[in-house]
């Protein structure tokens, strides 16, 4: 590319050109300037500083709710309270609340301890990521503090102030019961970030002081200018205050004053700004201003004209031919310019213009081919020949008195059909899928009495990870639709799912394996060979619609980490066999972005 030619080049000289004047205009206005760069920097550092603050805040008033729900939530907590103290199952509850808490801690990135303390039996268990006879020592020596401010009073969300020397924090306790209080620790330190105040200099900084002045963080600041911050603590509800400082050779030092007042503690955040650090720059500035020729004002205007000719008349070009193909104009051809980089933009703009030409129609037909697909698989969610016959099973029922049937198929068909109704999220956990099929099979074990079973194959730690909606069950309703022909014993089918390692892709931990096996008829060999080489997705519009669905959404997720097998057992049957990575919500939402509804 030709430099000279280049619109980078040109656009370099004529900015040039343009900015000489702003310097004449900053030499009558140093002052001015002295103004903006404070309230630039003030702003800028005052938004890192709230938003520092938001955060921490934030923190708190989650670990707040964490703190009162744990009397209603953890039943390992309500069962101390019941259980025998110092027996075998009150040390295996206490194992699981210092685990749980253990975790807690990560989620809650400001929190540094968790503990529970037992007044009656005087027994402190505490979770920390610290130093932990330091902690203990803290909170054993403000428990009775803690405890009398509690005491006959309505449990407030303010965090109290405790010192341990060269150690502050933040402590936070609540009442579960008469025996039990529960609490949070938060150092000092972790809830002060100077390294993202700009122009903090090396003799600026940021700190946290409480109501009397002294100092609650570790901080660059020295003493005399934490105690200068502190004598000016009133005046925190300003945008920023200049102070002063005198030096020993006796100068004034001048710095910019930041400040927040926490509305969770009796504390306040401060940020200190060097002056002379910001203003550094001023009497460069002023040094060029005074070599600045007189005449800018006749170079302005040649450079106003020179960028209009070469930048803003090709650019109003293309706009206008940018809105033209916005009110569906898709024959606009633009002539090509002279800079090198517009001439690419322009050549682009030409080829893109006929490119939509050939894609309008091609993307029409697939949106037409979405919505179909995603029609039918609404229809197979809730199939009325499935609704019919589940009202008519209830009908007889009833005619035969059967009441406590009614009631059971009456339950099962409102669970079956209030899952399809949740059946539009992104994911579910395999236990609501599992319990979805649930319903489903006991509905036709109605239906097929003593001829049909089930079984769920699930180990207890699987149910927690997420797989789109609806991928089992299309798999269950062809193994009954199919499966039940010339049956003269009971139809069982087999719903497993496993974990495993994968060694293959060192991209994934771990795999979900699901399996849909029955004891039926099995797949016709002709059948069969079609779905083992995937022909079923050939076809999205044909009988194959619900294997389809499954497939295409596991592909759009997971591509090549995901998949189906199909096969006929040795001993009789179908099973099919899904594979996907396993993830919990978590992992999920971090790996996957949430897609865009074009609907």
């Amino acid at each position: 590319m030709n430099f000279i030619r280049s619109l980078r080049f040109k656009f370099i000289v004529g900015l040039t050109l343009i900015m000489l004047p702003l310097f004449i205009l900053l030499y009558y206005n140093n002052v001015y300037a002295m103004k903006v760069v404070r309230d630039q920097v003030s702003l800028t550092n005052m938004n890192h500083l709230a938003k520092s603050v938001e955060q921490n805040e934030r923190v708190l008033q989650e670990t707040n709710r964490y703190l009162y729900s744990l009397g209603e939530r953890d039943p390992d907590i309500i069962s101390l309270f019941f259980l025998k103290y110092g027996s075998g199952d009150y040390i295996i509850a206490k194992q699981r609340i210092m685990n749980k808490f253990m975790t807690d801690i990560g989620f809650y990135n400001l929190i540094d301890s968790f503990f529970l303390y037992d007044a009656v039996n005087d027994d402190l268990l505490l979770a920390t990521s610290g130093n932990y006879d330091v902690k203990m020592s803290i909170v054993q020596e403000s428990m009775p503090v803690q405890m009398q401010q509690l005491e006959g009073e309505i449990q407030k969300p303010e965090w109290s102030i405790v010192r341990g020397g060269t150690w502050n924090a933040l402590v936070k306790t609540v009442r579960i019961n008469a025996q039990f209080y529960a609490g949070a620790l938060v150092d000092m330190n972790a809830l002060n970030h100077p390294e993202q105040f700009t122009e903090s200099g090396d003799r600026g900084g940021a700190v946290i002081v409480g109501a009397d002045g002294g100092a609650l963080s570790d901080s660059a600041l020295n003493s005399a200018q934490i105690k200068l911050a502190a004598a000016h603590i009133t005046g925190l509800n300003n945008p920023y205050q200049v102070i002063s400082e005198v030096t020993s050779t006796g100068s004034a030092r001048q710095y910019l004053m930041l400040g927040i007042p926490s509305a969770m503690s009796e504390m306040n955040y401060i940020v200190l700004l060097p002056e002379e650090d910001m203003m550094r720059n001023l009497p460069f500035f002023q040094q060029i201003i005074r070599l600045l020729p007189i005449g800018a004002a006749v170079i302005l205007i040649t450079a106003m004209i020179f960028l209009r000719q070469l930048l803003f008349r090709p650019m109003n070009v293309l706009i206008r031919g940018m809105r033209r193909v916005s009110r569906g104009e898709l024959d606009v051809r633009l002539e090509t310019p002279a800079s090198s980089e517009l001439e690419f933009v322009t050549h682009s703009f030409n080829q893109m213009t006929s490119e939509i030409q050939h894609l309008k129609i091609d993307v029409y037909e697939e949106q037409l081919r979405t919505r179909e697909a995603e029609f039918k698989q609404l229809q197979m969610q809730i199939n009325p020949h499935f609704y019919l016959n589940s009202l008519n099973i209830i009908h007889s029922l009833a005619s035969l008195q059967k009441h406590e049937l009614v009631q059971q198929m009456a339950g099962h068909l409102a669970d079956y059909f209030r899952f399809s109704l949740r059946a539009g999220k992104r994911v579910i956990r395999l236990d609501e899928e599992l319990e979805h099929i649930s319903h489903y099979l006991e509905i036709q074990k109605l239906r097929f009495p003593n001829k049909l079973d089930f079984v769920l194959d699930v180990g207890p730690d699987l149910g927690h990870y997420v797989l789109p909606p609806l991928t089992i069950q299309p798999f269950v309703e062809n193994a009954i639709i199919h499966g039940f022909q010339r049956r003269t014993e009971p139809f069982v089918i087999c719903i497993t799912a496993r974990k495993s390692k994968t060694l293959s892709d060192p991209t994934l931990s771990s795999v979900l394996q699901l399996s849909i096996t029955d004891n039926g008829v099995g797949f016709e060999q002709e059948i069969l060979e079609r779905l083992q080489q995937g022909q079923y997705a050939e076809d999205p519009g044909g009988q194959h619609i619900g294997i389809w669905n499954v497939i295409h959404r596991l592909i759009v997720k997971y591509g090549k980490h995901a998949g189906l097998q199909f096969s006929n057992q040795t001993e009789g049957g179908a099973a099919v066999h899904i594979h996907m990575p396993a993830q919990t919500e978590e992992e999920e939402g971090r790996a996957y972005a949430e897609p865009v509804d074009r609907g």
